[in-house]
């Protein structure tokens, strides 16, 4: 009996105690967490946006799918890259563009980690490689511009399961090149996004995040010129249905006219698998079978002697 109550102590410790990044799905869906891939690990991603309205002619809907890679270089500092391919209209339409988009590059550092308090500072540069000349893209999204952006993160830890996210960002985006007509110097922006999370379990998160931009001008493409304010919720759901793999589904809300017009709401689909580079990926062995082996069977026995 006191065995058991050791291991069971024990086994609680390690739990309250260990890393709470660690086989949960711990993150927000945009805004920024304090903690970071562990070091030695590497975490693939999908996700997949859609933007809509409920009114076909208010706004153009856009499809967006973006592969990432986030891998922890040392403790406490991560990079990540993403790959955006863009869709413009619906599949099947005769107005139905696709195109590659840019690729954006970050490094994050968490430099504090003290009681239930984190700070981190993450920097992103985006390289060029979308459509500029398309002047419906709003600029969060691949518009073949030179970026960069910095920002400083903060988290309180009230519990291992409910946490609180703050980000303050500064965006600073390039001009865009479209062909024959102007180019267009895409205003700056400042971002400030708010989130909390609370785990259900080990293995579910739920969350609310509320962010809010500001352009520095309100003509931020030559199609959106009165669209400065921009304000969105989004609820956040995420489920590790195998270790390390984590999904995630929900629709953000725009609030704000501003926002509104370009899309009402957008919905993100997506998944991510994180696992120990040293020794690969967890998969399921090949070939395995739950049916039960047959019994050997006997080896004759010989008779015996009269």
């Amino acid at each position: 009996m006191n065995a058991r109550l050791s291991t069971f102590a024990l086994a609680t410790a390690v739990c309250l105690l260990a890393p709470t990044a660690w086989a949960k799905p711990y993150r927000a869906m945009v805004t920024r967490t304090a903690a970071t891939t562990r070091n030695g690990n590497l975490e693939l991603g999908l996700r997949y946006q859609g933007f809509f309205a409920l009114e076909s002619d208010k706004a153009l809907p856009y499809h967006q799918v973006s592969p990432s890679i986030r891998w922890g270089i040392l403790d406490n500092l991560e990079a990540n890259v993403y790959f955006e391919v863009l869709g413009l209209g619906n599949p099947g339409e005769d107005n139905f563009q696709l195109a590659f988009g840019d690729i954006p590059l970050g490094l994050q550092w968490t430099f504090l980690e003290t009681g239930p308090f984190a700070l981190g500072a993450y920097g992103r540069v985006v390289f060029p490689t979308g459509p500029s000349d398309l002047d419906v893209i709003p600029p969060e999204l691949s518009d073949g511009t030179w970026d960069f952006d910095g920002t400083l993160v903060g988290e309180l830890r009230v519990s291992k399961d409910l946490r609180f996210m703050l980000n303050a960002t500064y965006l600073h985006h390039g001009t865009r090149d479209r062909g024959a007509l102007p180019d267009f110097d895409v205003p700056d922006a400042v971002q400030l996004a708010v989130a909390g999370t609370y785990n259900i379990d080990n293995f579910t998160l739920v969350g609310l995040e509320v962010i809010g931009r500001r352009y520095f001008a309100n003509a931020i493409t030559p199609a959106w010129t009165n669209n400065a304010n921009q304000v969105e919720i989004i609820p956040v759901v995420r489920r590790e249905v195998y270790p390390g793999l984590v999904l995630e589904a929900v629709a953000g809300i725009a609030v704000t006219p501003d926002l509104s017009d370009i899309y009402q709401f957008r919905l993100l689909l997506g998944g991510t698998y994180e696992f120990d580079l040293a020794s690969g990926p967890n998969l399921p062995e090949k070939g395995k079978s739950t049916k039960k082996k047959p019994a050997p069977k006997k080896k004759p026995t010989s008779k015996s002697k009269r």
